[in-house]
């Protein structure tokens, strides 16, 4: 097993002697504002005697603000060093006597990783100039900026490609007519961060406004639901808190990725896409798609990051469980932390493509029954990934920018559970070639779904037909600003970023082009025209209030001169968000007949439902004239209530098949189950360091009792997550309860309230507020 742990550096200071001269990189200097250094008696210069380094001071009140590291709580309370690379940094260092410069030199050492050399990038040796000529962001280099007694400001520069980390750090004193020399040794390790600021490094973002929201917002919204019924989680991305920042470093330094690469953003995003779940490498979060969950937590508890990194750094262990929506926060959390800039992403109607050939099959047998064993495809009522911000020096021009990344183990790359970073821009124009797994999340959001039947061993397999605009809807995510309460006001939509308008010639050619880059098995599939006489259409469901019954319409209508017969198969499923099917829960059939040019005019059709769940025989509701709207399944609650998932979702799968064309329509609707909402109050304005009382409530909507019902109450800067059991909940009864919490700071906050009991889940709220001074 991979050991996460980290040796802890020793206290006080440490003076390591040498006789062999280091190796001198080659290094840049560079100005800075001049810092007063409080005057130190100076003892006489011996020529016999190296001077010694007593201490460091890294100036960290001068230095964070501006490296915008300051709200670290690493910085804030542990006093640890944190810079970004590409942007200069004071420290001063006291002696005890004053350095001769003219007789000794010092040099300052940073190294990063197990084995640092100078030749790799891993080791830098930085000779003291004393000159007045800037410091280059691409280069290491120290420069003098005021000599005063004992005390020496001096200017150091990380370069803005060097590897992000924990670099340890040693002052070397020597005399230059001779190879005597002193190392100091106890100064605190640097941690070096990506730096979004700086124009020469790789993750530099322009706009204020957005590295404000994708690097230093710590909470945000996470889109779930379908595309129907869009609902957000809000989430505690929490990156400057206790420990978070020490879990990123860690994981970066225990990925599978040499140390070299540290400094790319690419390979760092790619490895890290790896280490979230813990499919390959013991990394931080087992995901696990449906319950139990009784070893660990289920993911519908979790309401940010920060409990499930302090977790993995405290034991070693990845933390149970994850879902989509889960890699993705904690991604985005670690992301942030690093320097990268960083969202989380929804995608509604997500395909799961399984075998690469961008289509999601679904075969059926002559019967126009489903063929389980054959349908490896699925399309997610939703998928969470997330995007990096980046330049793409190892692609063709135009593909930099935000970048595709995924943690959540659903396929391999290159032998392990992970994905991207892909060029959005390359994904939008069916570049699928492109490094990395733009193939898969292309898929994603462009594929068609193809239905097929399949005749047997001996006979090829029939097009049924292709949908092609069921795949991609709704791409989410949360545009820079404050976080507002409702699921549309702070959305930004990434679709047309991802893929050209359905079913535009654009998106047809863009389409092909992929299929043709991966060698598509279903390229067949667009060879043929297709002739319908017969139209249909499925009602969309948005979604179902839990404990309500509800029904599924299709809507026909015969184009033709002849009269048309149609048989109609409907089957209701309870499915896990990834849309798999959890069960059954009813199957009716129907006879529909229609005269010639039929269906606009006629009135709904009254069937008789079966509350059979298996192996229904044919149900026929009688022979009918015309009709426009056929009811093709009514859905108690009591049918379906013991029958749900985690995510409380449905799928209605319809069938249809005209006896005498063979022409054959097919149409799924997935929609949701809608939990209530929590309502949050407070009493009174929010001022930092005063307690304030928040309210919570609940209605419980079911004819049951929820038993052992509890909320969890959480809010970054306000109060780590904490449970409030809340007992027994009657059927349809309000539950209540309170929690006094004192914020830490001013400023724009949010908390975060969720609801879980065996009976009921998802449900949640949270409640923006504005902290005071």
């Amino acid at each position: 097993m991979l050991s996460n742990r980290r040796p802890k550096p020793k206290p006080g200071a440490a003076l390591l002697t040498t006789g062999r001269k280091p190796k001198v990189a080659a290094c840049t200097r560079a100005p800075a504002t001049l810092i007063t250094v409080s005057r130190l008696s100076a003892a006489p210069v011996s020529a016999q005697n190296v001077t010694e380094v007593q201490s460091v001071d890294w100036q960290l009140a001068v230095n964070t603000v501006p490296h915008h590291t300051d709200a670290f709580d690493a910085v804030e309370e542990h006093k640890k060093v944190v810079f970004r690379r590409g942007q200069p940094f004071i420290l001063q260092v006291t002696t005890d006597q004053k350095l001769n410069l003219d007789e000794e030199q010092l040099k300052l050492r940073f190294d990063i990783g197990k084995k640092p050399r100078v030749t790799t990038g891993t080791r830098a040796i930085l000779p003291l100039k004393d000159s007045k000529k800037a410091l280059l962001p691409m280069e290491w280099g120290a420069r003098l900026m005021k000599q005063n007694g004992l005390g020496m400001m001096i200017e150091v520069m990380a370069p803005a490609d060097c590897p992000v980390g924990e670099w340890k750090f040693f002052v070397i004193t020597e005399l230059k007519d001779s190879k005597r020399r002193k190392v100091y040794a106890g100064s605190p390790s640097v941690s070096i961060l990506f730096n979004p600021w700086c124009k020469d490094d790789l993750v530099y973002m322009s706009a204020a406004e957005e590295r404000e929201e994708f690097v230093m917002n710590d909470v945000g919204k996470i889109w779930v639901g379908t595309s129907k019924e869009i609902r957000v989680r809000a989430w505690n991305y929490g990156q400057f808190e206790e420990l978070i920042l020490e879990t990123a470093l860690r994981l970066v330094e225990v990925a599978v990725l040499d140390t070299v690469s540290w400094g790319n953003p690419v390979m760092v995003a790619r490895a890290l896409s790896a280490m979230l779940n813990s499919n390959d490498d013991w990394g931080v979060l087992e995901g696990r798609w449906q319950s139990p969950y009784d070893d660990g937590v289920a993911p519908t508890q979790w309401q940010g990051s920060v409990e499930i990194l302090r977790q993995w750094y405290e034991t070693d262990d990845p933390v149970k469980y994850g879902q989509c929506w889960v890699f993705s926060g904690v991604f985005t959390t670690v992301l942030r932390a690093l320097g990268i800039p960083a969202r989380s992403v929804t995608n509604f109607a997500s395909a799961h493509d399984a075998n690469s050939n961008i289509t999601i099959d679904v075969f059926f047998d002559e019967d126009l029954e489903p063929l389980p064993d054959m349908n490896i495809d699925s399309i997610w009522n939703f998928h969470v990934w997330n995007e990096c911000w980046m330049a793409r020096p190892d692609l063709p021009a135009g593909y930099g920018g935000w970048q595709a990344v995924d943690a959540t183990p659903q396929e391999t790359s290159e032998g392990v559970f992970r994905a991207g970073p892909a060029s959005v821009e390359a994904i939008r124009r069916g570049e699928v070639g492109q490094p990395y797994d733009a193939v898969f999340i292309f898929a994603e959001v462009n594929a068609d779904l193809v239905h097929w039947i399949d005749r047997g061993d001996n006979a090829e397999v029939e097009k049924l037909h292709a949908y092609k605009d069921t795949i991609g809807r709704n791409i989410s995510t949360k545009k820079p600003g404050p976080l507002l309460t409702g699921p549309y006001e702070d959305k930004l939509d990434l679709t047309a970023a991802y893929k050209p308008l359905d079913r535009s010639v654009e998106e047809r050619a863009v389409l092909l082009n992929a299929m043709r880059q991966a060698h598509s098995s279903s390229l067949c599939a667009y060879a043929e025209s297709e002739t319908q006489d017969v139209e249909f259409s499925l009602e969309d469901k948005e979604s179902v209030e839990i404990g309500s019954d509800f029904a599924h319409i299709v809507k026909v209508s015969n184009t033709s001169d002849e009269a048309r017969s149609i048989e109609m198969t409907c089957h209701v499923y309870t499915t896990f968000y990834t849309g798999v099917i959890a069960d059954k829960v009813k199957t009716e059939k129907h006879l529909v007949k229609l005269p010639p040019k039929s269906g606009t005019n006629g009135s709904a059709v009254k069937t008789a439902p079966s509350t059979r769940r298996e192996k229904l025989p044919v149900i026929r509701s009688g022979d009918f004239s015309v009709a426009d709207k056929v009811t093709v399944i009514k859905v108690a609650a009591e049918e379906y209530l013991d029958l749900l998932t985690d995510q409380d979702s449905f799928q209605v799968f319809i069938c249809a098949r005209v006896k005498e064309t063979n022409q054959v329509f097919c149409k799924d609707d997935a929609f949701r189950v809608r939990a209530p909402d929590i309502v949050i109050t407070a009493d009174g304005p929010f001022k930092a360091g005063q307690p304030t009382n928040i309210n919570f409530k609940l209605v419980n909507p079911l004819p049951k009792t929820l038993m052992n019902g509890r909320f969890i109450f959480e809010g970054p800067g306000i109060s780590k997550p904490v449970s409030i059991p809340c007992g027994n909940v009657g059927a349809k009864k309000e539950v209540s309860k309170s929690y006094t919490c004192t914020p830490k700071k001013a400023g724009s906050r949010a908390i975060l309230v969720s609801f879980t009991s065996k009976q009921l889940k998802d449900a949640d709220g949270f409640l923006s507020i504005e902290v005071q001074k």
